[in-house]
């Protein structure tokens, strides 16, 4: 049979499977040509392309394309046709295995990108057809003209994607064989799939960030074709990928001595923010007896992540990304591990991460994390994210408390609310509270005034109530002058008093002007008072305070509720908000040893005769039920009966009319608008809160 009967077969299909399907989104597939002139020694990368633009349109299963065009054209040293069909037809041939190029650029040594032979072929995933136009080679004259010979090559994907094994023959275009007076290569897309291309910033920004190259020899720009000359938003150069940094939160891991690409551990250190070598946590790790050097930064970003692009920490490998790890695959439970997760940033190099293993995935998304080499990679970054978490709490709480002192204002506050000498430890306490509460707040929170408000509000609460702690604990271990002691106790003890009862007032206050403002809502308003006054009866009667329903009463409630339903074979509902569908008759209360009735109408409506027979029904059946010889105890603990009336206007005549005055002139019946209502809240509370402000100056001054 002979020693060559064997042989092995690659489809074309190959190609397919192994590269094309791996990219489907148009900045991935440009990252991926810009790479190759990067490796070619280009200077300067244009991208054309329409932005923020669909390439195709879809109808059910079918796709049309727009007629749209993507071109990158760069100043590199170009192909001529014998190695375009050399290297770059010959699919998945490793670049840096080829004695003929090597792993360094011609021109400007760059440390070469492109390794797995198949970005080439990445833009298959967005179009049917690549153009490729290159001028390279030794400068010639042909024909006349000088310059460099020119490779023009049209690669179908519809031609290529079979599946044999026969050579492929590209179409030559009509520059073939042509001279051009520079060299350079063009990469021209079109016949799209259903693409999106991204915004002009989108796409500026991913490049950025997929490149970690600043260098004076190397610029991408992005050109919206959609756009026309002239136009300030045409043109985009691509630049460094910056994520602010939060100040005093970043780790250097630095190449100090030695050559490039030097293996030696004793070249590498760590630094920590203030310049300080890291003893315990080195610029990369060792594996299998050899020394893996890492360099780069992480820190803490100024502010949460806004996208995935800045979130984590983005490796690179000879410039190009690799991977972008938000915490290097750690479990959760480590210290500072919300923080963590919400601002870690970084940027570290590792350029061996394909050199012998190839630990990158053919797609370029991520590191093959479960290769034994990996792993050991991985260990080391999670060092460095439980490093970093441990050692960036103290500058997070700081960077806290300067947003919350710029957002509320916190100082101008406590000093006008404390003002006196005497009350010094009460502003300090104040302002140590808040700075406690405000290290302990998330940035988005504090960056959201009412919500700083409520937590300054909260602190100066406290504030006076932590001073009479200290305050008490103090009389506890001075002998020397008790009496001085004393008095500073009951001083601290108004203020303090005075700053709880200020505080229920003025939410009090707040409410009331809510409600002001939700009054022409009548469709709402009544059910909703309802609902709200059997726990904040003040809103009836500032006199009166919530309390806690005791057993007795809540007897009562049902008690009275099984008589009128004895006497007029109606059920009646008071304040059971359990079903929203279920209007409920009134609130019945107790307060001061009175039953307290409370009817509310919406704003605007006026009473008519057969509300008042209800009424009316309410008040004989509750005086017939307190009388009965068997509710006895309850007349004993509830023995005043109170109907409070909030109404507009009264719509009554005849018998009805006279009930209504009768009730008024026995004092049974209060009827009170809704302006009177809230005006009369509101006054005696604002003038409790004017109280407060002027006996808080008298304690001072005392």
């Amino acid at each position: 049979m002979g020693k060559n009967f064997y042989k092995m077969t690659i489809s074309r299909m190959t190609v397919d499977k192994l590269g094309v399907k791996l990219y489907d989104k148009v900045a991935a597939v440009i990252a991926e040509l810009i790479a190759n002139s990067y490796d070619a020694d280009a200077q300067n990368v244009t991208v054309t392309c329409p932005m923020d633009e669909g390439l195709a349109t879809k109808t059910k299963d079918k796709i049309v394309d727009k007629g749209y065009t993507i071109e990158v054209k760069d100043d590199g040293i170009g192909m001529t046709p014998p190695e375009v069909n050399e290297f770059y037809l010959v699919v998945g041939k490793e670049r840096r295995m080829d004695p003929k190029r090597g792993e360094k650029s011609k021109i400007f040594k760059r440390d070469v990108m492109g390794r797995k032979g198949v970005g080439k072929l990445a833009p298959f995933g967005v179009c049917q057809q690549i153009e490729i136009i290159s001028s390279g080679g030794e400068k010639k004259v042909v024909g006349g003209k000088k310059g460099y010979i020119t490779a023009h090559v049209i690669l179908d994907k519809s031609k290529i994607l079979k599946d044999v094994d026969a050579p492929y023959h590209p179409s030559p275009g009509p520059l073939d064989r042509t001279i051009s007076p520079k060299r350079g290569t063009v990469i021209r897309l079109s016949s799209f799939d259903f693409r999106r291309v991204p915004s002009i910033d989108d796409f500026e920004r991913a490049l950025a960030q997929r490149f970690g190259l600043p260098s004076k020899n190397w610029r991408i720009k992005l050109v919206d074709a959609l756009k026309t000359e002239g136009d300030p938003d045409r043109l985009r150069t691509v630049g460094t990928f910056n994520v602010e940094k939060m100040e005093r939160t970043e780790i250097q891991f630095l190449r100090t001595a030695g050559p490039d690409g030097s293996d030696s551990p004793d070249d590498y250190r760590t630094f920590d923010p203030d310049g300080n070598e890291i003893d315990d946590l080195n610029a990369g790790f060792d594996y299998e007896g050899k020394f893996y050097p890492v360099t780069g930064w992480a820190a803490y970003s100024k502010k949460p992540y806004k996208d995935e692009l800045m979130a984590g920490i983005r490796v690179y490998c000879r410039g190009k990304i690799a991977a972008q790890t938000h915490i290097f695959n750690l479990k959760a439970g480590f210290t500072g591990e919300y923080d963590v997760r919400s601002y870690l940033i970084g940027e570290l190099h590792a350029n061996w991460l394909d050199t012998n293993e190839d630990l990158i995935r053919t797609d370029r998304q991520d590191i093959l994390w479960d290769h034994d080499l990996g792993q050991a990679f991985e260990k080391w970054g999670q060092s460095v994210v439980k490093k970093i978490g441990v050692m960036t709490r103290q500058p997070k709480k700081q960077k806290a408390w300067e947003t919350f002192e710029a957002v509320s204002g916190i100082h101008e506050k406590v000093n006008e609310s404390f003002p006196s000498d005497e009350q010094k430890a009460i502003r300090e306490n104040t302002i140590e509270m808040a700075k406690l509460i405000a290290q302990r707040t998330r940035e988005e929170e504090l960056q959201n005034p009412d919500y700083v408000n409520s937590l300054v509000d909260l602190s100066m609460l406290v504030g006076p109530h932590l001073t009479l702690d200290r305050n008490l604990r103090e009389a506890a271990e001075n002998v020397d002058d008790p009496l001085s002691v004393i008095i500073n106790i009951l001083k601290t003890a108004r203020v303090a008093e005075l700053a709880g009862f200020g505080k229920i007032a003025e939410n009090r206050v707040r409410v009331i002007h809510k409600i002001k403002d939700l009054k022409d809502d009548s469709d709402t308003l009544e059910s909703a008072f309802q609902d709200l006054i059997s726990s904040a009866p003040w809103l009836i009667n500032p006199e009166w305070v919530p309390i806690t329903a005791n057993q007795s009463f809540s007897t009562l409630k049902s008690a009275f509720q099984s008589y009128f339903r004895e006497k007029t074979n109606t059920e009646l509902s008071l304040e059971d908000f359990s079903d929203p569908n279920k209007r409920t008759d009134f609130v019945l209360s107790n307060q001061d040893k009175t039953v307290q009735i409370i009817e509310i109408k919406r704003p605007g409506h006026s009473l008519l005769n057969p509300e008042m027979d209800r009424i009316d029904t309410y008040v004989q059946l509750m005086q017939e039920f307190l009388s009965l010889p068997g509710n006895a105890e309850f007349k004993s603990l509830f023995s005043k009966f109170h109907v409070t009336l909030v109404c507009d206007k009264i719509g009554l005549s005849g018998v009805h009319k006279r009930a209504f005055e009768q009730l008024k002139e026995t004092e049974t019946l209060e009827h009170i608008n809704w302006n009177i209502f809230l005006l009369r809240t509101k006054r005696v509370h604002e003038d409790f809160l004017n109280e407060a402000e002027r006996q808080k100056k008298l304690v001072s001054v005392q």
